[in-house]
């Protein structure tokens, strides 16, 4: 059922009511927190090592947080402001209630998505990238860096609109048209947008490798599956961009809307896509605790895969071609005189000058081991052994 002014449809999505308000802010928080708490557990009974991932999923943690205050219809203003310009210069205590809240969970909600989406890729990270300088590990790190950045400007849009006059984030409309940036709603969608596109290219980035694999379509069916897991989070996504757009819409046409309901509408779908993404970027982790097999099983399979090519490359790359192979009979009279085998084995003053003799292999008809000294046999033997090992 869409929200509806009068007879003028504006949003897909009916208000929330306080109850629904209530619920989300109690229950999501809750199941968030239940949720990072089992991952937690599964990598201890894994005996598995809290990588980085994990611990940047704690910072998802503050979703949903004070969102139990929205969810009432704006009271109507007091009758003894009659011109417009009081109006204008009013702010009624809940709407300035309703703004700074906005104003505080817009700003927890842009750290939770930094950290939920910077654990995916480090989850990836994790999974994948074996050797450095491949261009997953490139492609990784420039998504990584891109997730910071966009963090950090939407948090700054967010803080500073109106220049240094923050309250004016929540005060008055002469106050936000004095001092306030005419931007909107359209930084809000263009976070909507560009959050969008993000949750769109993490979803698509592990396919690729998932598939290069040399495993059975089945399994790489199943692997992939299992990263598939935040696309709920993304139909939250689009849901709160419908509803930015929808606002827009609203405003052009000169449709009037509810202001706290509309705000909280929007805000209600935020928590329920922040929600979702930190639940969807554990799932991975708790299959371990429904059936048994943990994801870490195919992370090994992924990484033994991923690493047989690179160790038969450096294989190819250390092992010398037939024209690099030596001798295998050391030229004893070509070595430095510190060789051990040229100490044991002299060469004779009568010998030919040339220095580049090759020795042959002692045959065992050669050695006449009768009629000569202790002390000599032992030599031979000695060179012979080490020439033959």
């Amino acid at each position: 059922m869409a929200a509806q002014n009068g007879n003028d449809q504006v949003y897909t999505f009916s208000y929330a009511t306080p109850g629904e308000v209530w619920a989300m802010g109690v229950a999501m928080p809750a199941a968030c927190a239940l949720v990072v708490g089992l991952r937690f557990m599964t990598r201890n009974m894994q005996k598995a090592r809290i990588g980085i991932d994990d611990w940047l999923i704690l910072g998802g943690l503050d979703s949903g947080a004070a969102t139990h205050a929205f969810g009432y219809p704006t009271p109507p203003y007091p009758a003894d402001l009659t011109t417009e310009d009081e109006i204008l210069n009013y702010v009624l205590p809940i709407s300035a209630l309703v703004g700074k809240l906005e104003f505080a969970i817009q700003l927890i909600m842009m750290v939770c998505y930094g950290f939920v989406k910077l654990s995916i890729v480090a989850f990836y990270r994790r999974i994948f990238v074996v050797n450095k300088r491949t261009s997953f590990d490139i492609i990784t790190r420039v998504t990584g860096i891109v997730i910071f950045l966009w963090v950090i400007t939407f948090i700054l849009i967010i803080i500073f609109p109106c220049g240094s006059h923050i309250d004016n984030n929540w005060g008055t409309a002469a106050q936000q048209e004095a001092h306030c940036l005419v931007i909107g709603y359209t930084s809000l969608e263009g976070l909507a947008a560009s959050d969008f596109i993000i949750d769109v290219v993490l979803l698509a980035l592990p396919i690729p490798m998932i598939w290069s694999l040399r495993m059975t379509p089945v399994k790489k069916i199943a692997v992939t599956g299992i990263m598939m897991l935040g696309a709920a989070s993304l139909a939250a996504s689009i849901a709160r961009l419908v509803l930015y757009l929808q606002t827009q819409q609203a405003a052009i046409q000169e449709i009037p809307v509810d202001f706290d309901e509309s705000i909280t509408l929007i805000m209600y779908w935020s928590t329920i896509e922040t929600g979702l993404a930190l639940i969807a970027a554990c799932l991975p982790t708790l299959s371990y605790l429904f059936n048994g097999v943990s994801l870490q099983s195919a992370v090994n399979s992924v990484r033994s895969a991923l690493s047989l090519g690179s160790v038969r490359s450096t294989r190819k790359s250390t092992e010398p071609s037939r024209a690099e192979v030596s001798n295998p009979y050391i030229d004893i009279e070509a070595n430095n005189s510190s060789s051990s085998y040229a100490k044991m084995f002299p060469q004779p003053e009568t010998a030919v000058a040339s220095t580049n003799y090759p020795l042959q292999p002692i045959a065992d008809h050669d050695v006449k081991y009768d009629n000569k000294p202790m002390q000599e046999q032992s030599t031979i033997t000695t060179v012979r052994n080490g020439l033959e090992a």
